[in-house]
């Protein structure tokens, strides 16, 4: 008798995963806004309805300060020169300016202060209270500012200022203020191409990386002093600070 005889089947050999693919070429574009805030709070936004502090080196020689309708204007009001040739009467305004600065270039940018011009007998000083952009700007601690020289520290104050420099003409801009949020709440007077003077070489270095700045809105405090010696001439005068945000 013949036995029955088992058949299995071999299993058949499966096909490999094959891939293919497409490469994707893209360049990220780099971005840099800079805003302007005035008598700003803890928050680098203007406070619009609280007058500014400003503090004389001669009692009586600097008016007070004012509420500040605009985003972009540093009011000092009157000033009375010094008696002696070669002195100065130095108005301290305090957290005069939030710097506020929003880029991903990452190589870098600069930040450079300056004026249009200096005016016979007078000198603008800058202090800076932050040296890098942060979350929130630093508020100026400064009580008292004594002396007769140029750009004098205040008491509790970031030390001794820095005299601007004038690199030129205004450019014909739609009005003074800069694109971008200074500080949250915002308050802010927005010009499209605003009027300034247009960089050459020279001025404050505010801040300086050779790398991208930190992510988002960050913002630097600073306090400005307005200085003006028996040189100068009598009457109204208006001058033009300048923060250009340079790509390194």
């Amino acid at each position: 008798m013949l036995g029955i005889a088992t058949v299995t089947a071999a299993p058949s050999s499966a096909a490999p995963t094959v891939y293919g693919s497409a490469q994707l070429k893209y360049t990220v574009n780099a971005t840099a806004s800079i805003s302007i805030a005035v008598n700003y709070d803890a928050n680098g936004a203007i406070q619009p309805a609280v007058p500014s502090s400003i503090l004389a080196s001669t009692a009586g020689n600097c008016a007070a300060g004012v509420a500040e309708a605009s985003n972009a204007t540093l009011t000092y009001g009157g000033i009375t020169p010094p008696g002696g040739a070669g002195t100065y009467t130095s108005c301290y305004y305090k957290n005069a300016l939030s710097v506020g600065v929003n880029s991903n270039d990452s190589a870098g940018v600069k930040v450079v202060e300056y004026v249009d011009a200096v005016q016979a007998g007078t000198v603008i000083c800058a202090y800076p209270i932050d040296a890098t952009p942060k979350n929130k700007p630093t508020q100026s601690a400064a009580t008292a500012i004594a002396g007769s020289g140029v750009c004098p520290a205040a008491t509790g104050g970031p030390g001794a200022g820095t005299a601007l420099t004038g690199l030129g003409a205004v450019t014909a801009g739609a009005g003074f203020g800069a694109q971008g949020n200074p500080g949250v709440p915002a308050t802010v007077v927005t010009a499209g191409t605003p009027t300034a003077t247009t960089y050459t070489a020279g001025g404050l270095t505010l801040y300086n990386t050779a790398a991208a700045p930190p992510a988002g809105w960050n913002y630097m405090g600073e306090d400005v002093s307005m200085n003006v010696s028996p040189a100068a001439p009598s009457g109204a005068n208006t001058q033009v600070i300048t923060i250009a945000l340079i790509p390194s």
